[in-house]
């Protein structure tokens, strides 16, 4: 399935007059007018050494320091967190970075190796346990990473986009965005309209109709369905724990 996530926000949520868009940061953010800066400090986002930039974007949630970082700069900031059932997530991941793999000569985070290795490959090891050295398997893990953003921001501070259900029905997810937010309700089912070709929602607006770039919205590969169910028990536990961390159950398959 395709999965258009970091720039939904950019693109739909960059309309209310009362935010501001930095789209040159790494992770698309946004603040209320009364509140913004002409640009977000470089070192609160920087990104670990060695880490290309196609793995940067929405990754400050698994970054140690960024929480503290954030927290210096605004205490009192509202954060989105948005996740994907774990296994099509990573595969999602996979997916992107074989395609940066193939369009780029050299990428520091992924070999040639492994650029060419099939996703079944790369998340079991040869005796069939889940390979949690491979990254985009790693950071699905939430409920390890969570913890630490709890540890410094307060519950009621983060808000909890279920990134499955926001391509299924974008209008409801971005309307609990704009309720968390404090937005006047603007966003609303004639914003939108199903793309066929893409096999995801378009913005469209009184003046023009909008959709994300020709490099979003991948085709995943087909994976094996044993693999797919063996990746999902293993998560089963991990995200029950992330259920309890944020108080709601995701509905994510357990096999």
């Amino acid at each position: 399935m395709p999965y258009p996530m970091d720039s939904w926000y950019g693109l739909f949520l960059g309309r209310p007059p009362e935010l501001c868009y930095y789209p040159q940061v790494v992770s698309v953010k946004f603040s209320l007018r009364d509140v913004c800066v002409p640009s977000v400090p470089s070192n609160v986002l920087d990104s670990p050494p060695n880490l290309g930039s196609e793995s940067v974007v929405g990754r400050p949630v698994v970054w140690g320091s960024v929480p503290e970082r954030i927290h210096a700069m605004n205490a009192s900031v509202k954060l989105l967190l948005i996740v994907r059932e774990p296994v099509t997530r990573a595969i999602s991941d996979y997916t992107q970075l074989r395609s940066h793999a193939t369009s780029t000569a050299s990428l520091p985070t992924v070999s040639a190796a492994t650029s060419h290795r099939r996703f079944e490959q790369l998340v079991l090891r040869p005796d069939g346990s889940v390979n949690l050295a491979y990254r985009p398997l790693a950071i699905s893990l939430y409920h390890s990473f969570l913890h630490r953003w709890l540890e410094v921001f307060q519950r009621h501070q983060i808000l909890v986009v279920n990134g499955d259900l926001l391509i299924q029905d974008p209008v409801l997810q971005l309307n609990k965005i704009e309720q968390f937010l404090g937005l006047e309700p603007r966003i609303g089912r004639h914003n939108f309209y199903f793309n066929h070709t893409k096999g995801f929602y378009c913005l469209r607006n009184d003046t023009a109709d909008k959709c994300l770039r020709e490099s979003k919205g991948r085709r995943h590969p087909t994976v094996d369905p044993v693999v797919v169910t063996k990746l999902r028990k293993f998560f089963n536990e991990h995200n029950q724990k992330f259920y309890d961390l944020v108080g709601e159950d995701m509905g994510w398959p357990e096999e």
